[in-house]
Parts: C-alpha cells; sequence; structure tokens
C-alpha cells in the first residue's frame, strides 16, 4: 500500500475514465490499485439455484440454474467506513463494498499441476531452464452489495469469506473484512440494449427482457455479387455517467466494449 493525495472530484473523474479503481484507508493510506482494479473486474455472479431440490433427487429439475453475468462497477473511488455505517449506507439503497485478503501457500510434496516438459519448454520459451511456478501469494477477494442491482463478488470472495452478506452487514466475524462506501458517486445509468441486423437499436429495462427481446430478432442477409454475408442482432449493455467534464458511455457488455 502506498501514501496517496487528498481524493477529489477530478480525481476521481479521472480514475474513472481510466477504469482503475482506489479505496481509501482511514489510515490515510490506498489499497493496491493494479490489485483491487484486477479483482474489480473478475466480478461475477455465479449461477443460483431457483430450486431447492435434492441433489439426490430422482425427479426432473424443472426449474433452471439463473445464468451467471458479468458486472462492471460504475464507482471508481471508495472510503473506508465502520461495518454499521456500511450497513446503514446500504440500508439507503447506496452501494457498498466488502474487501478481504486471502494468503496462500502451496503445500510442500503436493501434487504439481501440469505444466510443459523440458522439450516444449525449449520449443515455446527459447531454452530449457525451469520456469518456476509461485509457490505463495495473496488473493484479493471483493464482494459488490447494490440494493438495486444486485451482489457480485469474486472467485476469491467465493472461496474464502462467507456467501451470507446479510450476516456480516447485521453482526459477526468482521476481522478479516474491510468496509467501503461510494467517496465520489455520480449518477448514472444503466442501459440495457439490443441493435438489430439493421442497424435498429432496441432498449429493454433488464438484462433478461434483453436476452428474450434478442431472440426475437432475425440476422439479415446481405449480398454483393457471388458473396453472401449474416449480420446478426448484438448486445450491447452500457452506463450512461454524468460527470463534472461531461456525459460518459462505459460499454461494459457489446461489440465495443
Amino acid at each position: 500500500m502506498t501514501m496517496i493525495a487528498a481524493c477529489t472530484e477530478p480525481l476521481s473523474e479521472t480514475w474513472l475514465l481510466e477504469r482503475t479503481y482506489h479505496a481509501h484507508l482511514r489510515s490515510g493510506r490506498e489499497l493496491s490499485v493494479p490489485d483491487l482494479t484486477r479483482a474489480m473486474k473478475q466480478l461475477i455472479s455465479f449461477d443460483v439455484p431457483l430450486s431447492t431440490q435434492s441433489t439426490k433427487s430422482k425427479l426432473t429439475e424443472r426449474l433452471p440454474l439463473k445464468k451467471s453475468t458479468n458486472f462492471y462497477v460504475p464507482l471508481p473511488t471508495w472510503r473506508e467506513v465502520s461495518p454499521e455505517e456500511a450497513s446503514a449506507t446500504s440500508r439507503h439503497g447506496i452501494p457498498i463494498l466488502l474487501y478481504g485478503e486471502h494468503s496462500w501457500e502451496h503445500p510442500k510434496g503436493a501434487e504439481e499441476p501440469w505444466g510443459l516438459n523440458k522439450n516444449m519448454r525449449v520449443i515455446v520459451f527459447g531454452n530449457a531452464k525451469e520456469q518456476p511456478g509461485a509457490v505463495s501469494g495473496t488473493g484479493y477477494a471483493v464482494c459488490y452489495l447494490d440494493p438495486q442491482r444486485g451482489t457480485f463478488s469474486n472467485t476469491v470472495w467465493k472461496a474464502w469469506f462467507p456467501s451470507d452478506t446479510a450476516m456480516l452487514l447485521e453482526g459477526g466475524d468482521h476481522s478479516a473484512i474491510t468496509f467501503f462506501a461510494p467517496c465520489v458517486q455520480f449518477p448514472y445509468t444503466t442501459h440495457y440494449t439490443v441493435i438489430a441486423s439493421d442497424g435498429q437499436i432496441y432498449e429493454y429495462a433488464t438484462s433478461t427482457e434483453a436476452v428474450q427481446g434478442f431472440q426475437t430478432l432475425p440476422p439479415r442477409e446481405v449480398g454483393n455479387g457471388s458473396q453472401v454475408k449474416t449480420i446478426v442482432p448484438q448486445f450491447c449493455y452500457y452506463h450512461e455517467i454524468t460527470c463534472p467534464g461531461g456525459i460518459y458511455r462505459f460499454e461494459f457488455f457489446g461489440p465495443r466494449m
């Protein structure tokens, strides 16, 4: 962690345009920007069963899993708050961020993962020198809670931290978790659109409705002599964010990501 200058609105706008994430601790320090940014860009909503049918049941599963989706958080700047402040912030409909670190070490004598043999290393790297694998490291876990858009977290969080985020906000063991609230929050709207094969744009209220609309839009064939090209509809999900410097459109799923 490194010391930083005081956060300002222009700085936050710059970080937004860079698509980097900054989290300020009460000690005056900042979390590692590269590590936090990498973790935030791995946020995903995992498949969640819509039924509670036993895995031992031989009956046909009638309800499918909810589809997992990636998510882009349009908030670049965060400040550390207490668990009580985080709970109150969430009750007011404002998103919060949970952060934790997990140190790991490859146990001695454990089975080594598959890798390139000596001959393949010569082909790939140009020499037969062993490429040592990491024996220890730190995993950066993040969990983004938005009362309006849902809960998203990365795989490190899902592997090492509680899945019941409501329990964390209501009480419990907070020793391994740091709570953050937005430091500078620019107004934004989320848009779920589909670009039809003829270029017409359709907007939907949710991603589920966008998928349904996409399925009803046909492809279009464009011919030029003997060559025929098929044009298919495209998804385009984006945030429209209002900053002092202007209104920015950040596509997080689509042809111009």
